[in-house]
């Protein structure tokens, strides 16, 4: 189990920060803590060693929904 902090969030992948990231090509499913927990299946496509992992997401089809609208509301508050 790895707890992490997420950044450049978007409708399609993250980064994730993480001194010790996995390896390219590497997959995990993750849970968000939101409101709702939101399941995502993430495949790593970029490493920045000691600094995290940038990620592309899949869903289960019923949480792509929730993702989405978080993507939304984030949008909405970027100045």
């Amino acid at each position: 189990m790895l707890r992490a902090c997420t950044r450049d969030v978007s409708s399609n992948g993250m980064f994730i920060e993480s001194v010790d990231p996995l390896w390219i090509g590497a997959g995990f499913s993750a849970n968000l803590m939101l409101d709702h927990p939101v399941k995502v299946v993430c495949s790593v496509k970029r490493v920045e060693p000691g600094r995290g992992m940038g990620v592309s997401l899949s869903f289960p089809e019923q949480q792509q929904e929730t993702y989405l609208q978080l993507i939304a509301r984030l949008s909405r508050t970027q100045p």
